[in-house]
């Protein structure tokens, strides 16, 4: 088996390095939460990665799939969030939060 694991991370920080870049350039909350989605993607990459080459696949899996649940309960709650800000304000840009000072 040929060893890729310096190929994986330059690809997985160049993914985490998207991810981050869209979150910070990006005024839109949605464009901001897919941002996030890439960098988680390229978390579970890095834990696919590590589990390969420590030939710990199966707790990588374990681990894989609790990251895979807990994303799935942060985009559902992020949609929830950008739904009802879209509602009240009739936008997703960031910038219209400063309304909802307590």
């Amino acid at each position: 088996m040929t060893n890729f694991f310096a190929l994986d991370w330059y690809f997985i920080a160049l993914i985490l390095f998207i991810g981050l870049y869209c979150m910070l350039v990006s005024r839109s909350l949605l464009r901001q939460l897919i941002g996030l989605e890439i960098m988680s993607k390229a978390a579970l990459l890095a834990v696919i990665s590590s589990g390969a080459l420590t030939n710990n696949l199966s707790l990588a899996q374990a681990v894989i799939i609790t990251m895979i649940v807990i994303e799935v309960v942060v985009v559902a709650t992020g949609l929830a969030l950008l739904a009802k800000n879209f509602r009240i304000n009739k936008s997703v840009d960031i910038w219209d939060l400063k309304g909802l000072k307590g």
